[in-house]
C-alpha cells in the first residue's frame, strides 16, 4: 500500500510539473533538420568524366577506365599528373582543370619537360611533356579542398549509415534475415554464414560494399582469389574449404569502403632512408588514445569547422559565444549572464531549455500568450520587452532537464558560479581522543596471549 501510494503521489507530481506544456522530441537546427535525403557516396558524379582536352568520355565505376583516362592524357596530350593518388576525387580535379584549359594554355599552370621519346617509347629528341602538380598553388589549392570535402562526405556518411533503421535488406546466402540496420546486416553474415566484410564501424559506404560483393557471387567469382567457378554450390564450398569468405585485402577496389583509408596522414611522405624505427615501449605513451603533446593521431591534421551557436529568441548564431550573448544584448536587450547570476548550473540548463521549447511552440516566455507565427511572436516580444527567462514556477520544471534540440551548443558553454565546496581554505583539526581503559579487561585481554 505504501509503495502504491508513493507511486501515485510521484504520477500527480508529474503530471503538475508538465501540465499545460507540450512534450516533444528532440529538434535539430537550421539545415540539419530539413529534408531526409541520406548524404551522398561520392562528390560528384563519375559515370561521365570528359577528357580534359578533347571529347572522350569514361564511366570510372567500370574497371581500370580510369586508369585508360589517365594514360589517354598522357599518350594523346603528353600530360601526367603528379601523385594522382592524393586526389580525393579524380572526377571533380578533371573537371576543374578542363574549364581553366579551355581559358589558358597549358604552360600557365604545368611544368614543361623535355624527354628523348615519344609516349610509345620510340626514340626522340626533346619532345615536349607537360606535368601537373601541387607546385602550382591553384592546384594546391584545389587538392586540399577535395581532401576537405572528402572527408566531410565520409564523415556524414558514416554517422548516417550508423544510425539509419531504413536499410532493409535481406541476406546474401538465407531468407532468415531481413536487417534494419547495416551493422545488423553485416553481423548475421558472420556469425550465420562465416562471411566477413568488416565491422560496421570501419565501413562506409556499405551499401555499394554489398552491391559490389553481391554481383561477384552472382557472377560465380570468389571474393578472395576472384577465381570464376562453374556453378554456385562449388563457388560456396571453395569459399568454405579455403576459408576465402571475406574479401581480397590487396584488390584497391575495396580500399574506398574503410575509414582507415580516409586518414589525413596516409598521404605523408615516408621517413627518410636511414632512419631507426621507434621501439613499442618508447612509443607505448604516443600510442595512447590520451596523448595529446605533439600527437600525430590519425585525425590530428583535421581542422573541422568550428560549432557555430544559435540565439535563444532568433536564427542567428555565431561562432563565438561571447559575440553571440553580445547580439542577444543589442537586438533582444537581454543579458543571459545578468539574468542567472546566483542560479545553479543545473538551473541554467532549464532555463535554457525553456526558452527554446517556448520559441519552438510560438509561446512567450513570460506572460505565456501563444502566437500563430513566429513573426507576430517576435513582434510581441520586441514591443512588450518580455526577452527574459520568464518566471521560476515555469522554467524551474523537470522536464526541462532533457534539451529542446540536438546538440545546443549553448548548453556546452554554460558555466557553474556555485561556491567549490572543496576549497582548501576549510581546515580541519581533528579533537584529542581521550580513552579510558579498564585495567581488568587489559589484564585478562593479555592474559589470552601470553605463551607458554
Amino acid at each position: 500500500m505504501t509503495s502504491a501510494g508513493n507511486d501515485t503521489e510521484t504520477a500527480t507530481a508529474i503530471q503538475k510539473a508538465t501540465a499545460g506544456s507540450s512534450v516533444i522530441g528532440p529538434l535539430n537546427f537550421g539545415k540539419d533538420n530539413e529534408g531526409g535525403n541520406p548524404p551522398p557516396s561520392r562528390l560528384t558524379d563519375d559515370t561521365a568524366v570528359e577528357c580534359m582536352f578533347c571529347e572522350n568520355v569514361y564511366n570510372f565505376r567500370l574497371g581500370d577506365s580510369r586508369d585508360q583516362y589517365l594514360a589517354h592524357l598522357y599518350m594523346v596530350h603528353r600530360l601526367v599528373i603528379a601523385d594522382i593518388g592524393e586526389v580525393e576525387c579524380v572526377a571533380s580535379y578533371s573537371r576543374f582543370w578542363r574549364d581553366k584549359f579551355r581559358e589558358h594554355p597549358m604552360e600557365k599552370y604545368c611544368s614543361a619537360l623535355l624527354l628523348n621519346h615519344l609516349p610509345d617509347g620510340t626514340p626522340a629528341s626533346n619532345e615536349k611533356y607537360f606535368m601537373l602538380s601541387d607546385i602550382e598553388p591553384l592546384d594546391y589549392e584545389l587538392r586540399q579542398r577535395l581532401k576537405r570535402e572528402m572527408m566531410e562526405l565520409v564523415l556524414a556518411r558514416h554517422q548516417f549509415e550508423r544510425t539509419d533503421r531504413n536499410f532493409n535488406r535481406g541476406c546474401l546466402y538465407c531468407r532468415d534475415l531481413q536487417a534494419e540496420t547495416r551493422a545488423e546486416f553485416l553481423e548475421h553474415l558472420y556469425s550465420k554464414h562465416f562471411l566477413l566484410l568488416g565491422k560496421a564501424e570501419n565501413l562506409v559506404f556499405v551499401d555499394e560494399l554489398i552491391d559490389a560483393v553481391q554481383e561477384k557471387m552472382e557472377n560465380l567469382i570468389c571474393l578472395f582469389c576472384e577465381k570464376v567457378f562453374k556453378d554456385r554450390p562449388t563457388l560456396k564450398e571453395h569459399m568454405r574449404k579455403k576459408g576465402h569468405k571475406r574479401i581480397n585485402p590487396d584488390n584497391k577496389f575495396y580500399d574506398r569502403f574503410f575509414l582507415v583509408n580516409y586518414r589525413n596522414d596516409r598521404l605523408k611522405k615516408p621517413a627518410p632512408t636511414g632512419k631507426q624505427p621507434v621501439p613499442i615501449r618508447a612509443r607505448a605513451k604516443e600510442s595512447s588514445p590520451f596523448h595529446s603533446e605533439d600527437s600525430d593521431s590519425d585525425w590530428s591534421d583535421w581542422y573541422g569547422e568550428e560549432q557555430p551557436t544559435t540565439c535563444l529568441f532568433c536564427t542567428v548564431a555565431k561562432g563565438k559565444i561571447d559575440e553571440l550573448k553580445q547580439h542577444m544584448k543589442v537586438d533582444h536587450n537581454f543579458d543571459f549572464d545578468g539574468q542567472v547570476v546566483g542560479l545553479t548550473f543545473y538551473q541554467r540548463v532549464k532555463i535554457v531549455n525553456y526558452i527554446r521549447r517556448q520559441m519552438h511552440v510560438l509561446r512567450c516566455v513570460q506572460c505565456r500568450e501563444e502566437f500563430p507565427s513566429k513573426d507576430e511572436l517576435q513582434t510581441h516580444l520586441r514591443e512588450a520587452g518580455h526577452y527574459s527567462t520568464g518566471e521560476q514556477q515555469f522554467w524551474d520544471q523537470p522536464e526541462f532537464f532533457f534539451p529542446t534540440y540536438e546538440d545546443d551548443q549553448f548548453l556546452c558553454h554554460l558555466e557553474d558560479d556555485s561556491p567549490d565546496l572543496s576549497d582548501d581554505s576549510s581546515v580541519v583539526i581533528s579533537e584529542k581522543v581521550e580513552a579510558k581503559v579498564n585495567p581488568e579487561a587489559e589484564s585478562l585481554s593479555l592474559e589470552n596471549f601470553r605463551l607458554d
